[in-house]
C-alpha cells in the first residue's frame, strides 16, 4: 500500500513537471461531464452532416480498482494539457474518457495517439484506446452483427479496436504541443490505411423497449391471424408463375446494417433489377416524385393487386420478428441508393426500417426524395408509441384507396 502511494505521488510530481513545460489550456477545453460531452458530440455531428467533414473520437478506458488510481487522477488532466485548443476532453461514459477531435479523420486520430504515447512519462502505462469516426465509411453496414438485435447495449455491438502501437521517444519526456495541423491527412490513401470504427452506434441511439415489444407482439399476432391468407397467397403465386414464392433482396437498415428483406414475388423470375436501380438513382439525383417504375409486362398475374394492396409486403413480419425491421419506420433502401445518400440523409438510419411509415401516410409517391428523407428524420426525432399507432391507423385507408384506384 505504501509503495502504491509512493508511485502516486511520483506521478503527481511528473504532472507538475509537465505543466511547467506547457501553458495551461484548461480555460479552453475542460473535462466535460457525460451529458456535456454528448452534447458536444451531437453538435459536431450536426455540423458534419452539413459540411461533410469527418471527425473522430478517441476513447480511453479508465478501468476500476486501486491499480487505476493514478490513471483516474492524472490521465484526464494530461489529455487536457495535450490537445489542440479546438479539441475537447470529456467523459464518454462512467468508465471511459474521450477526446473529441473536430475536422479529424481516422488517420489524424492515430497521429494524435502516436503523439500522446510519445509524450507520456516513462512510468505511465496508457490504457487501450479506441478510435471512432463520424461519418463512418459505411454506417457499420459491413458488420455482420445485425442478428444481435437492436435492443442490446451499443457498447456490446462493436469489437475492440486493436491497441495503438506505442513509440518510445528518444527525446526527453514531456508534452509536445500538438499543432492545429497535426491531425490532418496528407492523402486519401493514407486515410484508408487505417481501420476505423463507426461512431454511429455510440451516438446514444437506442431502439426503445416499448417499440421492440410492440413489434414482437404485432409480428406474432399478424403471422398467426394471417397464416391461412399467407398460405393461399403463396399457392396463388406458385400457380400463376414458375419460380420461388418469396423475393429476397439485400437492403440497408438500422445504423447502415444490411439484411435480406422478404416479399411475395410479384415480378417474373428473369426480371433484371439493374433497370430499377438506375431509375431510383435518377429519382434521387433529380429530386422528383418517388413514383414506381412502370414495368407492367414484367408483373405476374395478380401481381399488381398484391403490390397496390400491400399484401406483397406481409412477409416482412418475419423481418420484424427477427429484429431487422419494425412495423413503423423508414423504408429500407437498396445498397445502390445508399451510395447516393448525403451525410444528412443517413439520419434516417438511426431507427429501425419499417413496413409502413410517416412518408407513406403523408403522400408517398407524390413526394420527392428530399421530402421523404425529411419525413423519415422527423419520425426518428418524434418517435413515440402514439405516433406509431397513428401511422398504422392511417395506413389502412390509404391501402384501400390504392387498391380501389388500381
Amino acid at each position: 500500500m505504501l509503495d502504491e502511494w509512493a508511485r502516486f505521488w511520483t506521478h503527481i510530481k511528473e504532472l507538475f513537471a509537465l505543466r511547467k513545460n506547457k501553458p495551461d489550456k484548461s480555460h479552453l477545453c475542460g473535462v466535460y461531464s457525460i451529458g456535456q460531452f454528448r452534447a458536444l458530440v451531437e453538435h459536431e455531428r450536426k455540423r458534419s452532416d452539413r459540411t461533410g467533414d469527418r471527425f473522430s473520437v478517441v476513447v480511453f478506458p479508465m478501468g476500476n480498482g486501486d491499480v487505476d488510481l493514478h490513471r483516474s487522477c492524472l490521465l484526464p488532466d494530461f489529455l487536457v494539457q495535450s490537445v489542440r485548443s479546438t479539441d475537447e476532453v470529456g467523459w464518454f461514459d462512467t468508465n471511459q474518457i474521450a477526446v473529441l477531435l473536430p475536422d479529424t479523420p481516422p488517420a489524424g486520430a492515430h497521429k494524435f495517439l502516436a503523439k500522446i504515447h510519445q509524450s507520456t512519462p516513462g512510468s505511465w502505462s496508457l490504457p487501450r484506446s479506441q478510435v471512432y469516426a463520424y461519418p463512418s465509411e459505411e454506417l457499420s453496414g459491413d458488420q455482420d452483427d445485425s442478428a444481435q438485435g437492436p435492443d442490446l447495449d451499443m457498447g456490446e455491438k462493436l469489437s475492440s479496436f486493436k491497441d495503438s502501437k506505442t513509440r518510445e521517444s528518444k527525446t526527453p519526456r514531456g508534452v509536445e504541443p500538438i499543432d492545429a495541423t497535426d491531425h490532418q491527412v496528407e492523402s486519401a490513401e493514407e486515410d484508408k490505411a487505417f481501420v476505423d470504427l463507426g461512431l454511429e452506434p455510440h451516438l446514444w441511439i437506442r431502439v426503445p423497449a416499448w417499440k421492440r415489444i410492440f413489434d414482437i407482439t404485432s409480428a406474432l399476432t399478424g403471422l398467426f391471424l394471417l397464416s391461412p391468407f399467407l398460405i393461399l397467397t403463396a399457392v396463388l403465386i406458385k400457380t400463376v408463375s414458375p419460380g420461388p414464392v418469396f423475393f429476397r433482396q439485400q437492403r440497408v437498415g438500422y445504423l447502415g446494417r444490411t439484411f435480406i428483406l422478404l416479399k411475395f414475388r410479384t415480378m417474373k423470375v428473369d426480371t433484371k433489377i439493374s433497370t430499377h436501380n438506375n431509375y431510383v438513382r435518377t429519382l434521387i439525383i433529380h429530386d422528383v416524385p418517388m413514383k414506381k417504375l412502370d414495368r407492367h409486362e414484367q408483373i405476374i398475374p395478380f401481381g399488381k393487386l398484391l403490390r397496390s394492396s400491400g399484401i406483397d409486403e406481409l412477409p416482412q413480419l418475419i423481418n420484424v420478428l427477427c429484429g431487422e425491421m419494425s412495423v413503423v419506420g423508414p423504408r429500407p433502401c437498396l445498397p445502390s441508393e445508399f451510395q447516393e445518400y448525403l451525410h444528412w440523409h443517413k439520419r434516417r438510419f438511426y431507427t429501425l426500417p419499417g413496413i409502413t411509415g410517416l412518408w407513406q401516410v403523408k403522400g408517398k409517391h407524390k413526394l420527392t426524395f428530399k421530402q421523404m428523407i425529411r419525413y423519415d428524420i422527423t419520425y426518428e426525432q418524434q418517435r413515440s408509441f402514439w405516433l406509431d399507432c397513428k401511422i398504422i391507423t392511417r395506413t389502412f385507408p390509404i391501402l384501400y384507396q390504392l387498391t380501389t384506384d388500381g
